[in-house]
Order: C-alpha cells, then sequence, then structure tokens
C-alpha cells in the first residue's frame, strides 16, 4: 500500500514539476534535487518518498516501474538522463486541438514536430485506418490517456492524437481546413474540373456535391453518414488532391497539412461508407427475417428466429449481431400510439415455451388449428367412446355437457398445445375484434370449445352407440353385464382424465416405427444394397422429428397444409390438384434421388429441394407458396423415410 502511495505521489510531483518548468523533458538530476527539497519541507505528510532519495536504485527502479506503464519515458542524450512526462505532451496537443476549433488555420501536431529528447514511441503507432476506425466506433477509451501517432503512408508525418480528444471534432476542423483550400483561387473549378473528366454525364450531381461542400460542409458529412451515396466523390476529390501535393519535391508544411487533413477525411468516410454498408446489408436481412415471420409454421421461438437463413442458405445473423436481433424483436414487440397490438405477438406454451407469432397469423392459423383438431378429436372420442361403452363403461363427458367441454380442453391440451396457448392469450380479444369471420368472444368470454370445434357430443355419442352389437340396445341383457363389467367410480374418474387424442396419435405413430421396422428388416436380406436406403431413411427421421410436432404426425401435417394451399371447391378439382402435386413431387424426388447417390439429406437441403420445386413455372399459379412449400418439405421426407 505504501510503495502504490508513494508511486502515486511521485508521478504527480513530476507532472508538477514539469508543468513548472513549462516542459516535457526534465533533466533526471535536477529533479532529483527537487525531490531532496520537497522531502526536506513535508518529510511529515510524504515520509515514504525517503527512500526514494536515500537509495537512488529505488527511485531509478519506480521511475522504470512507471516507464513500463507509459506514463513516462527515459531517455539518455550526451550522458545525461532525462525523464519525459508524457502527459505534459498529451496535454499541449490537447490545447493545441482546443486552438485549432477557434482557428482552423493551425497546423496538426506530427510526430516530427516532438520538442528535443522527446522520443517518438511515446505514441502508439497505427495506421491511420485502425487507429481512426477505432476513435469511431469508440472501442478507444479517452479516460485512458493515450498519446496516439496516426501513420497516413511515406512522406507525411504521423499525425499525433490525444485519446481524450473527439475524432469528431477532428473531422469537423478537416472539413473547415478543406473548406478553405478550395475556396482559394481557383482549386475549386480545378478540382470540380477533375472529378467531371472523371465522371461524364453526372456534372449535376458533382456540381451539387461542391456547392454543398463549400457552403455547408457538416451537411454534406452527415449525408455521407445516413446513407455514404457521395462517398464516391469524397473519395475522388481527396485521390486528386494527393495527387496534386505529393507532385512536389519537397513537402513544405502547408503540404504536409493538407496531406494530413484528407487523410482523416479519406479515412472516416471509408468508416462510415462502410457503416452504410453494413446498415443496408442488415436492413435487407432483417427484410428478409420479417418475410419469414410469415411463412409456417407462422410460430416460432427466439432460437428458431435466429437460424433463420437466406435464400443462398447463409444465417441471417450472419448479418447482424444478436444484440442486433434483440434490438429488432424488441422493437416489433413494442406498442405502437397507432395500434392496441404491436405487429409481433407473445405467447406462451405451457407458461414456459415462448413463441413469436406476426399478428396477422393469428387467425388464419387459429383457424387451421382448429380445423386440425376437429377433425382429430372427432376421431380420437368416437374410437375411445367406442371403447368404453363396449365394457358397458359411460363416462360423464358422454351425458354432460359441462364434462364434455372439460373434456374438450384436455384433449385441445394434448392435441394441440399451440392452438390453446393462443385461445388463451392476452392479445387473443384485441386480436379478434377484426375478424368478422371467426367469432371467438361472446360478452369478453371464449365461446365453447364445443362451439368453437364444431363438436356435438350427441353426434360422437351417437356414432359410438351405433358401432355396438345389437344386444347393448336390450335392456335386460345390457343391465346385467354392465353391473358385472362395470369399474369402480374412481377408476372411471380416473380413465375420464385420460386423454383420448394422445392414444390415439401414439398408435399412428406406432404403426409408423412398425412401418420402418419392416423395412428394415427387408434391408437385413440383402445388406450391400440397403447401406444407401438405410442412411436415407435415418435422414428422412431426422428431419422429421425437426418440422413435425412432437403431438402430430406426419400425414396430419400434410392433410393440415393441403387444405391451405388446395383452394379447389369441388371435391373432384381438389383430389385432381392434390395428386398432380404427389405425383410431380413423387417424380422430383425420384431424380434427385437417382442424380445425387451420394448426397447427404439435411433439413436445410430439403428445404432448398423444396424452394426450386415450387418456384417453378408448373407450380407458380398456386396462390399459398409458403404453405405448399412446407407440403412439399414434408411429403418428400415421407417419400424418403418409406423408400422399400
Amino acid at each position: 500500500m505504501i510503495s502504490t502511495m508513494a508511486s502515486n505521489i511521485l508521478f504527480t510531483l513530476l507532472k508538477f514539476y514539469s508543468t513548472r518548468q513549462r516542459t516535457a523533458v526534465i533533466d533526471q538530476g535536477e529533479f532529483v534535487d527537487y525531490l531532496r527539497r520537497y522531502v526536506q519541507h513535508h518529510d511529515e505528510d510524504a515520509p515514504e518518498l525517503n527512500n526514494y532519495i536515500k537509495y537512488a536504485e529505488e527511485l531509478q527502479s519506480e521511475l522504470e516501474s512507471l516507464a513500463a506503464k507509459h506514463q513516462i519515458a527515459l531517455t539518455t542524450q550526451a550522458g545525461k538522463q532525462f525523464i519525459v512526462v508524457i502527459s505534459y505532451v498529451i496535454d499541449e496537443c490537447t490545447q493545441l486541438y482546443d486552438e485549432m476549433q477557434r482557428n482552423y488555420s493551425h497546423p496538426f501536431p506530427n510526430v516530427n514536430e516532438l520538442p528535443k529528447h522527446v522520443p517518438s514511441d511515446i505514441a502508439v503507432k497505427d495506421q491511420a485506418s485502425d487507429i481512426i476506425f477505432k476513435m469511431l466506433d469508440g472501442t478507444i477509451n479517452a479516460s485512458e490517456r493515450t498519446l496516439y501517432c496516426v501513420v497516413f503512408g511515406k512522406g507525411v508525418p504521423g499525425l499525433l492524437i490525444p485519446s481524450n480528444v473527439s475524432i469528431h471534432d477532428i473531422i469537423n476542423i478537416c472539413l473547415k481546413k478543406l473548406q478553405d483550400m478550395l475556396r482559394k483561387g481557383d482549386a475549386h473549378d480545378y478540382f470540380q474540373k477533375k472529378i467531371n473528366g472523371a465522371n461524364p454525364g453526372k456534372e449535376i450531381s458533382i456540381k451539387n456535391f461542391f456547392t454543398s461542400l463549400l457552403g455547408k460542409p457538416e451537411e454534406t458529412w452527415i449525408a455521407l453518414k445516413n446513407n455514404g451515396d457521395s462517398f464516391y466523390y469524397w473519395n475522388q476529390l481527396c485521390y486528386f488532391i494527393r495527387q496534386d501535393c505529393i507532385k512536389m519535391k519537397d513537402l513544405n508544411a502547408e503540404d504536409i497539412n493538407v496531406l494530413q487533413t484528407i487523410g482523416v477525411i479519406e479515412v472516416a468516410a471509408s468508416y462510415y461508407k462502410n457503416v452504410a454498408a453494413e446498415k443496408v446489408l442488415k436492413e435487407a436481412a432483417f427484410k428478409i427475417l420479417d418475410e419469414q415471420l410469415v411463412q409456417p409454421p407462422y410460430y416460432f421461438t427466439m432460437d428458431e428466429i435466429a437460424r433463420f437463413k437466406d435464400q443462398n442458405g447463409t444465417l441471417l445473423i450472419s448479418k447482424y449481431t444478436e444484440d442486433d436481433l434483440h434490438e429488432h424483436i424488441k422493437e416489433l414487440t413494442s406498442y405502437s400510439k397507432t395500434s392496441d397490438l404491436p405487429p409481433l405477438l407473445i405467447f406462451k406454451e405451457n407458461e414456459t415455451k415462448s413463441y413469436f407469432i406476426v399478428k396477422e397469423s393469428v387467425m388464419p392459423l387459429i383457424v387451421r388449428l382448429c380445423n386440425d383438431a376437429r377433425e382429430l378429436i372427432h376421431d380420437s372420442l368416437s374410437k375411445s367412446w367406442f371403447k368404453y361403452l363396449e365394457q358397458y363403461e359411460i363416462l360423464s363427458e358422454m351425458k354432460e355437457q359441462a364434462a364434455f367441454e372439460r373434456c374438450l380442453e384436455r384433449e385441445l391440451k394434448v392435441c394441440s398445445p399451440i392452438l390453446y396457448s393462443l385461445l388463451n392469450s392476452t392479445f387473443l380479444p384485441l386480436v379478434s375484434e377484426d375478424a368478422s369471420k371467426l367469432i371467438l368472444f361472446r360478452d369478453g368470454v371464449l365461446v365453447p370449445y364445443s362451439e368453437l370445434l364444431m363438436l356435438r357430443r350427441a353426434e360422437i355419442y351417437s356414432n359410438a352407440k351405433a358401432k355396438l352389437p345389437f344386444w347393448y340396445s336390450m335392456p335386460v341383457i345390457s343391465w346385467i353385464l354392465s353391473a358385472i363389467h362395470r369399474k369402480s367410480k374412481a377408476q372411471r374418474l380416473k380413465d375420464s382424465e385420460k386423454s383420448a387424442t394422445a392414444r390415439l396419435i401414439n398408435e399412428e405413430k406406432a404403426m409408423a416405427d412398425a412401418r420402418q421396422d419392416e423395412l428394415d428388416a427387408q434391408d437385413s436380406l440383402d445388406p450391400k444394397k440397403s447401406n444407401r436406403k438405410k442412411e436415407l431413411r435415418r435422414a428422412a427421421t431426422n428431419i422429421e422429428a425437426q418440422i413435425v410436432p412432437e403431438n402430430s404426425t406426419i400425414d396430419r401435417e400434410l392433410d393440415s397444409y393441403m387444405h391451405e394451399w388446395n383452394d379447389r371447391i369441388s371435391k373432384q378439382a381438389h383430389d385432381d390438384l392434390v395428386e398432380d402435386i404427389n405425383t410431380l413431387i413423387r417424380d422430383y424426388t425420384r431424380r434427385v434421388l437417382r442424380m445425387n447417390k451420394t448426397e447427404v439429406f439435411t433439413r436445410d437441403r430439403i428445404s432448398t429441394l423444396a424452394a426450386a420445386l415450387v418456384d417453378t413455372p408448373t407450380l407458380m399459379k398456386i396462390k399459398n407458396h409458403p404453405a405448399l412449400k412446407r407440403y412439399v418439405e414434408l411429403y418428400m421426407v415421407k417419400l424418403i423415410k418409406n423408400i422399400p
């Protein structure tokens, strides 16, 4: 602790002494005498400095430590040792830049004009593009008080810039210097003619550029920062000015000042050109992202959005940062003054997993999911109730409407958790106000699930009873058998809580797995020919797990998306179109498999192949291309998965 305090006091004394002497270069011997007098007068205030007086090696060690921290520099000239206080040089440069803001005709401080005995390595040397780029993007910490030497090229002395001087102030000084130079003599007309000669046909835009530059250079620079359109003229102007200067055999102070001025402008213009280009690239990427948000499956997690790709298969997040993505999503999900809801909405599945969905996609998705859920729940309840009735069991939902509504809610949670989450979301009442075709709320309350799914308890019950043998309708016999087979009340209650749709989906998946086992068994008869088929089926199974929801099957997803893109009214036209599309996909898939025998199929590859097929003239007449593309993907996966 004492050593650190002594070091700080020593450095403070060095700065004070250099300021009093009005020089950055201190004779080390003279400073030691000053330090001895200081200790004699302030022995009680700074007793830790005594060691520096008693032991010269400790003082030398501490000076070397300060030099290692780049706070001072040690140099020897003609046998004498000198201490260079770098902060004094920084303060002088800072003061010079302050004066230049009031009178921009002053030349820039450069490395060749450092005081005698001051080594050039007190400044951190680097290329102009590296230092200026870092200063513009804020990666250089001004509080560190570092002196930089900006290197432009051969024959041009390095420009000294303290880290605490704003690069934007330096650019404004350069613009004023350039404006002043172009106003002298015929310089304006001379360089305008040069740029006109290099750009025939653009005389008017060049004239406007020079008029703006001479009148309001700051506004011309702001235009460059915002869109980068004028970069070409800035670059050419700097190029022609440099060419004229380097023709001189010996550069005078004015030439050096001009070269340093255009050097700063040229690098800064290049920086803002890159920023503008990145901005355009980022905006284009976000436009693609917004377009993909309205494509199937219409709802996405943040991780899925981060994996969006462009048409070339490049991740969109490579064109912007993760922070940019979160900021963009935050902007889309923020409420605006002109609307009650933001364009992008958030809902949760089971209060754990969050999804994003575009506001305009909510109602169409609900309609599609309701149709899917209706068919699935109707089939599952019909089969399930038949089995219960066959065992002489009567569930409460068969007889009571309230119990039936609870049953539908339970089934909906299992077969379509996304639909259930949307129906219970906070934003749905506002979204449904704009939907005249589908009534979701009545008196501010969600309509019953039976009405929403268009399912009638009596109809399902009648269908299940109609499948029973005739003796179930004979009162005496059925009563005796039911008394024998009927389960306890607790068991009946437990059975009523079981999901019929979950059981049906599991049965369908079990049948699909059995089909795969059968195909694998056939392959085992001829191992040499089956390796490729096994790889394809394995790849298709992996892709299926990625694009088919866990609570659904590939056949159900195919049927769902088919109803989206197939808008033919008559049944015959509807079926014919489906068969034509399926035939086209089968032929296309066979051709792909035949031509690319060693290709490894992935989710991205299937998506690319589907996009190529959907974009053919044959399929361009179908309106809902996103749904058709997802249908093609699913059908291709199904075909590959079931290769015989």
